[in-house]
């Protein structure tokens, strides 16, 4: 619920799934840790998290690999923030 939630809320398609080429082509970075909105789903469908810390902090390394990887006031990193008030 609280993924759907977010997707009403806010636009998280930027998040939903995360692909190295297009992330390197635009800022020529690697995402040592890389976290989707795609991959929680998926653990969530198949019962791996074993808890809601768990779930939490995979939601909360998509927004700090947003403000690692992406230049405060660009898009992305305004719509990070305005994601993670909503997930708050």
């Amino acid at each position: 619920n609280i993924l759907q939630e977010l997707d009403d809320k806010s636009n998280i398609h930027p998040f939903y799934k995360y692909d190295k080429e297009e992330i390197l082509e635009k800022n020529h970075k690697i995402i040592k840790n890389p976290m989707d909105l795609f991959t929680i789903k998926t653990k969530l469908e198949n019962n791996q998290y074993k808890s809601t810390e768990e779930f939490e902090n995979d939601v909360r390394l998509i927004f700090h690999n947003c403000y690692t990887y992406n230049n405060v006031g660009s898009d992305i990193y305004t719509l990070g923030k305005e994601l993670e008030l909503t997930f708050n």
